[in-house]
């Protein structure tokens, strides 16, 4: 069971051409530019919210037509803000993922992470914060695979469950949730939702004079 996004690392990739000026794009490596947009903003990003929709999104909205934005600017918001805003929108279109899935039963006390975005440990630390679970990270960022090798196993009958076959799986690092960031990102959700609802019907006007 699960549900697919159309952004994560296309956003941190439109933030980073966005917020940082090709001088600073050029002078550091891609992580140490990443690291650096975002400064020490704290969790909530002083209260701006941005949605991440820019290639629209599937689960669990199915709606090509919603569109990335920022919302509560204000004179107080530097770049570093926004940067810091974009990595959390992203988390959050990953916890309305999560959410309807616990509807349908499907829930879990820990959360494996893989792929490009595990190597930042600030993002890595806002999806703690944001779920509210502990993140595990195994030592191969691209540990999904084995999901696929595991199958085949199954499949021919060399391996009996998927159990067996992950068991061996090494993990570098576990990252607990920090509780003061969770309580201000679960409302700070709570408004990132009611956003997306309620400008779903404008972006689609938007949509059509775009087009």
């Amino acid at each position: 069971m699960g549900g697919p996004t159309n952004n994560g690392g296309n956003v941190l990739d439109w933030l980073r051409k966005t917020v940082q000026s090709p001088e600073q794009q050029s002078e550091k490596s891609e992580v140490e530019s990443y690291l650096e947009m975002t400064g020490n903003i704290k969790a909530g990003s002083n209260g701006l919210l941005f949605l991440p929709f820019l290639n629209g999104e599937r689960a669990p909205h199915w709606d090509a037509t919603l569109k990335g934005s920022f919302f509560g600017l204000s004179h107080s918001h530097t770049n570093a803000h926004m940067a810091r805003a974009g990595l959390e929108g992203v988390i959050y279109a990953l916890y309305s993922i999560q959410e309807a899935m616990d509807t349908l039963g499907h829930s879990s006390d820990t959360i494996y992470a893989n792929g490009g975005f595990a190597r930042s440990e600030l993002w890595l630390q806002i999806l703690a914060d944001v779920f509210g679970r502990t993140v595990k990270v195994p030592v191969s960022h691209q540990s999904s695979a084995w999901g696929a090798a595991c199958t085949a196993l199954i499949a021919i009958g060399t391996l009996s469950s998927y159990e067996e076959g992950t068991q061996d799986i090494e993990f570098q690092t576990s990252i607990p949730y920090q509780k003061e960031n969770n309580r201000t990102y679960h409302e700070l959700y709570q408004l990132f939702k009611r956003l997306t609802e309620q400008t779903s019907s404008i972006a689609r006007d938007i949509q059509q004079f775009q087009q």
